[in-house]
């Protein structure tokens, strides 16, 4: 058996196999089969070059596939310096091999290349070869969830006389004022290199927030610049989110990103709140680790997922199914600087990085119906 580790790019293979490797492997339908999907996850982000940087395990001899990791280049910035990065998603070998340390093989050639790496929703299996490997683990990802109405979620919740009666206390619309405008390339590339002073993460210019929200193959987002006020020069915070109105029994807004200067993201919390008051959600959600962002969403009457037992909501939606705990996993490495992307305080990851918001099957195959 002659085994070669390489990106996808760089063998004498092409995107296409490796979607048909992905859809006979996982045990669910995944989008990753997609071919619209697969290009825009890893072939026309803004690192890639046009060239596929997943990461295979494959035999010469007999031309085939034996594991895949999806893998999108994307540089990080930890204290503010940029670092070649990577974000992992969607590992699997196929079933046949597995023994034979072919995992292992592809987290190293990886890691050889990369100096940070993240990834989320880690299997069992997979997990030890990730901290023998000296990944850090994060076992529940921060999230919170703001209830409007909960009569349409009875059904899909699990609460408690306790999380009622918070509800009515938090029920009450914020008084923090804000003003929400369009997204100013300018403004845009000004908050981000102010943020990437604050806090470590991914980088989000504006290529890439155009890459992710305005040319999703499949979902649609909704992008705003909030202040305090119509002043111009006053701070601003970026808020996205995706509106989810196709489940049977509620409406739910996802915030999948939200950061910016500390005075403004209370008034990108009441912006958003109001939106979903006003065009009729039932429910916010939104992951994030930085408590330097979520303090505000503690502080606005959300509940925490994580440590507010009384209440918890469903992680997925298509189909919707309640796990525990209802959040995921999330697994970070760096090369020279470890200690300091373990300061999970400032380490800012949400649903917009990584696969946390990829569609299903499911998802796919609805929004193609709706638009035939």
């Amino acid at each position: 058996m002659a085994i070669q580790i390489d990106f996808v790019s760089n063998l004498p293979v092409d995107s296409e196999i490796v979607r048909r490797f992905y859809a006979d492997n996982w045990k669910r339908k995944i989008a990753l089969s997609e071919k619209k999907f697969y290009e825009w996850q890893f072939v026309n982000t803004p690192n890639s070059e046009k060239k596929d940087h997943c990461v295979i395990a494959y035999d010469n001899k007999k031309d085939e596939i034996l594991g895949v990791m999806g893998l999108n280049k994307r540089d990080f910035y930890l204290s503010n310096k940029s670092y070649n990065g990577a974000e992992l998603t969607t590992w699997i070998v196929n079933e046949h091999v597995v023994g034979l340390g072919l995992g292992g093989k592809i987290l190293g050639f990886i890691q050889e290349k990369f100096d940070v790496l993240i990834g989320m929703g880690i299997s069992e299996m997979a997990l030890p070869i990730y901290m023998r490997s000296g990944f850090r683990y994060v076992k529940s990802i921060p999230r919170f969830v703001k209830v409007i109405n909960l009569d349409p979620l009875k059904s899909h919740s699990q609460y408690t006389n306790l999380a009622v009666k918070l509800m009515n206390k938090w029920d009450s619309s914020s008084t923090n004022q804000f003003f929400a405008t369009e997204v100013s390339l300018d403004e845009y590339a000004d908050l981000f290199e102010f943020t990437k002073e604050a806090v470590n993460l991914f980088v989000r210019d504006n290529s890439h927030r155009v890459w992710r929200y305005e040319t999703h193959p499949y979902f649609h987002y909704k992008q705003y610049l909030v202040g305090s006020s119509s002043d111009t020069k006053s701070g601003k915070a970026f808020v996205a989110f995706r509106e989810e109105s196709s489940l049977p029994d509620f409406k739910i807004l996802h915030i999948v990103d939200l950061f910016g200067e500390a005075s403004s993201i209370p008034s990108a919390i009441s912006f958003v709140e109001t939106y979903a008051r006003e065009n009729g959600f039932d429910v916010i959600d939104f992951y994030c680790t930085a408590s330097s962002i979520y303090r505000f969403m503690l502080s606005s009457g959300w509940f925490s997922i994580n440590d507010d037992l009384c209440f918890q909501f469903p992680h997925l939606f298509h189909p919707i199914e309640m796990r525990t705990p209802p959040t995921t996993s999330l697994i970070y490495w760096a090369k020279n600087n470890l200690s300091e992307i373990a300061d999970l305080s400032k380490l800012y990851v949400t649903k917009q990085d990584a696969d946390l918001d990829r569609p299903t099957r499911h998802t796919i195959d609805l929004i193609t119906k709706e638009s035939v």
